[in-house]
């Protein structure tokens, strides 16, 4: 099932959905099973069509699914989700519906709730029971608000918008105010601009918008937004950037406006350099704490890191906040400006579009560490594939490898922790048959070296050797 190109929230828990292009507009076939739709029953379900696990219609306080026992090994229990139909955009015509999720699909299964409204996709599945994904544009009805009315056009065989979707302000993640949900903006002037073509519209009073007959091409998506606020999506740094669509594309495409100020700085070593590894997290002065995560951030080659779209308020910065032993960053948690205690962070006050751009953590007390370096020998020359050496580490995080020669890397381990080190190989495909005739013969498609294991302490041994052993036909 698939109508409309969609882009929206993340899919929910671990589940990955893929991004496609626009395409053109699939419209309703006569298979689809399409609708809006309210949950009345939730019930665990077996593997088998039709084989139910008895379980209590209450669903507990929240109206969660029931977990189920009667699912395949291996696969994630299957629920049964039983709906009255509220509105049919496709399918048969009928009153009530089952829809299954789980199974198969894992984590990209829908969890839905009872008594709650949905805008419902369903694609067939074993047996022919219909299953909702979370990567299908299913979601909650009060989410569908441009959706809606694309679907009842479909429905009638009428005009179809090209790209539609709704505008919100909004802040990046983690930094929003419990109490301040991302609020539909009505009533802003939008355009869509191409090479060739120019688009206008505005939104109503839902933060609707929709744009018809656009033809094919790139597109570039502005709008005359309040001051201070930028056209983005919250998950992007920057603003918008261009996108194409073809002919006939019916293609859903929700946006943000967050507010451009700015927090950039970088985090200091004691000799006043940047880290070239370095993580950061961002958030409000009143909502810190150690055990919930900020806005990431990270400090890189260049030396900087850089927090766009804040808005004005209170702000704590802080290196590391989990507290972890990297050897790649071998220091503590510390606060802005340089403090290793929560209750003595300076906290930055960020006016609506301010640019604070000097905003530098300067760190102290590093954990000890050391230099290692690693050669890696192959006994017949090195064959083609590619090289990965590892320093596992009994306590805190592992190093990373610097390659600083071909066969030579180097590694900063801390003292505290004992490593071993070893390196593998993956053999190119195309080298996996040796010789002719008779004496053909074909390598293995992984070598590994001996692991070498030492304290990180033991500051004598500076370098260490790791040597491949002769190739051998793995079915001689």
């Amino acid at each position: 099932m698939g109508l409309f190109a969609f882009v929206g929230p993340a899919a929910a828990r671990a589940c990955a959905c893929s991004k496609a292009s626009p395409g053109a507009c699939a419209s309703l076939q006569k298979d689809d099973v399409v609708f809006l739709g309210t949950v009345t029953k939730i019930e665990a379900a077996g593997a088998a069509a039709g084989a139910t696990t008895a379980a209590s219609n209450s669903n507990g306080a929240d109206g969660a699914p029931p977990s189920s026992s009667g699912a395949s090994a291996g696969a994630a229990p299957i629920t049964r989700y039983h709906f009255k139909i509220d509105e049919r955009f496709a399918g048969p015509d009928t009153e009530e519906i089952d829809v299954f999720s789980g199974g198969d699909d894992g984590d990209c299964g829908y969890r839905f709730m009872k008594g709650e409204q949905y805008i419902v996709f369903t694609q067939q599945e074993v047996e022919g029971r219909l299953f909702a994904t979370t990567c299908s544009g299913t979601r909650p009805a009060n989410e569908g608000r441009a959706l809606l009315p694309q679907l009842r056009a479909m429905r009638g065989g009428n005009r179809v918008a090209s790209v539609f979707g709704v505008l919100r302000r909004a802040n990046p993640p983690f930094l929003a105010q419990p109490d301040d949900p991302d609020d539909p903006l009505p009533n802003i002037a939008l355009k869509l601009r191409s090479r060739d073509d120019r688009f206008t519209t505005s939104t109503d009073a839902n933060g609707v918008y929709s744009f018809y007959d656009v033809h094919a091409g790139e597109y570039r998506f502005t709008a005359n937004l309040p001051t201070h606020m930028e056209l983005t999506q919250k998950t992007l740094p920057g603003g918008l950037p261009p996108f194409k669509i073809p002919n006939d594309a019916c293609y859903e495409y929700d946006v943000d406006a967050l507010p451009t100020g700015h927090i950039r700085g970088s985090v200091l070593g004691p000799d006043g350099k940047p880290l070239t590894l370095a993580s950061v997290e961002l958030y409000r002065a009143d909502q810190y704490k150690d055990t919930r995560p900020g806005l990431w951030g990270f400090q890189g080659s260049k030396g900087v890191f850089d927090f766009d779209h804040v808005g004005p308020g209170k702000y704590i910065l802080v290196f590391n906040r989990m507290n972890r032993m990297d050897p790649n960053s071998p220091f503590p948690r510390t606060f802005y400006p340089g403090t290793p205690d929560a209750t003595e962070a300076e906290p930055i006050e960020l006016q609506d579009g301010q640019q604070v751009l000097k905003a530098n953590i300067a760190l102290q007390n590093g954990f000890p560490t050391r230099q290692i370096r690693v050669h890696v020998k192959w006994q017949q020359g090195m064959p083609p594939g590619q090289t990965t050496v590892i320093a596992k580490a009994d306590r805190g995080d592992n190093p990373a490898a610097q390659k600083t020669a071909d066969g030579l890397y180097q590694f900063t381990l801390l003292a505290s922790a004992r490593y071993t080190i070893y390196a593998w190989e993956d053999l190119l495909p195309q080298r996996a048959v040796r010789g002719g005739g008779r004496n053909r013969c074909a390598p293995p498609a992984r070598i590994e070296t001996q692991p070498v294991t030492l304290d990180g302490s033991d500051e004598a041994t500076e370098e260490i050797t790791l040597n491949f052993p002769a190739l051998e036909c793995a079915n001689p």
